[in-house]
Order: structure tokens, then sequence, then C-alpha cells
């Protein structure tokens, strides 16, 4: 439907608009969970990697 905000339906597919009037990139819902959880796990190492790594693919439902 026309009568629906682009950026509403992208948000709808699970995509997040960089813009709110005519967006010409949307970034994945879940790929910026993984880049939250990478935040949170801020030191740049390897076991941070590894803990935002578990936290998103557990969130996800995933056993590691």
């Amino acid at each position: 439907c026309l009568c629906v905000p682009t950026a509403v339906r992208l948000l709808q597919m699970g995509f997040f608009p960089c813009a709110l009037l005519g967006p010409t990139l949307a970034i994945s819902l879940p790929l910026l969970s993984l880049v939250r959880q990478l935040f949170m796990h801020t030191p740049p190492n390897i076991s941070a990697w590894s803990e935002s790594h578990e936290a998103y693919l557990g969130g996800m439902g995933y056993k590691v």
C-alpha cells in the first residue's frame, strides 16, 4: 500500500532505514543486533569478539 511510508515498510520487512524520507539505504535488524552486541563488549580483542558472537547467536536460539 502506498499509504504507508517507505521507512515503515522497511521496518516491517526487518530493515532499518537510514533516512525517514526516501531512504536509499537500509540495514538489516539482525546485523544491527550483532553490532550492538559487539559494542557492549567494547575491548577490541578475541575474547570480546567471541563473547559477542556467542551472545548474538544465543539470542537467536543457537547453543554455542
